[in-house]
């Protein structure tokens, strides 16, 4: 029977080396786990911080794409309305051209017409009586005037056919000065 109970002892302490080593395999393998959790854990917090600090600068990003794209719009309207202001800028510059050529040859026709009559040997210019100016004697008979008895018109210019052909006199229409042409935009 002593036998017996050195034989179990035995078995019993083999058992318990056994269990013993197992027990160690597993407290090594759950510490090993422990600190694979521990990294990942502090892995997972540093990508949680990088994916914050990614969101922040997402957001700025964003809205400072916002606003450089609603300054761009702003921009290309003003460039639109700058393009139309141009365009009709140079529409007016276009007709005062066109309205300087038109005096500048009246200019010269008066002048040419001043030359003329200094030329012809009419005397000074400056003596108003109808029998001296030819233009005086027809523009008194335009307007019905009693021959000698109508007085003169008061300018040179007053009996020229209008400066552009076409256009209304200057008579007819009341106007004294330069013509501009009509404006048909704007």
């Amino acid at each position: 029977m002593c036998e017996l109970m050195k034989q179990q002892e035995t078995h019993l302490k083999q058992q318990l080396a056994l269990y013993t080593e197992k027990f160690e395999e597993f407290q090594n393998t759950l510490s090993k786990s422990s600190e694979v959790f521990t990294t990942f854990k502090q892995e997972m917090e540093k990508m949680t911080k990088k994916i914050k600090k990614l969101e922040k600068e997402t957001t700025m990003y964003r809205s400072r794409w916002e606003s450089s794209n609603k300054a761009l719009l702003e921009m290309a309207e003003e460039k639109t309305l700058r393009d139309k202001e141009l365009e009709g800028l140079q529409v007016k510059i276009q007709r005062l051209e066109k309205l300087c050529r038109a005096l500048q040859t009246e200019r010269n026709d008066l002048n040419k017409r001043v030359q003329d009559l200094s030329a012809g040997g009419q005397g000074p210019l400056t003596d108003n009586s109808p029998e001296q100016r030819p233009e005086a004697a027809t523009a008194s008979k335009e307007q019905g005037g009693e021959g000698s008895g109508a007085q003169a018109p008061s300018s040179p210019g007053a009996t020229e056919a209008p400066c552009c052909p076409g256009a209304p006199s200057r008579e007819a229409s009341g106007q004294t000065g330069p013509q501009e042409p009509a404006s048909t935009t704007a």
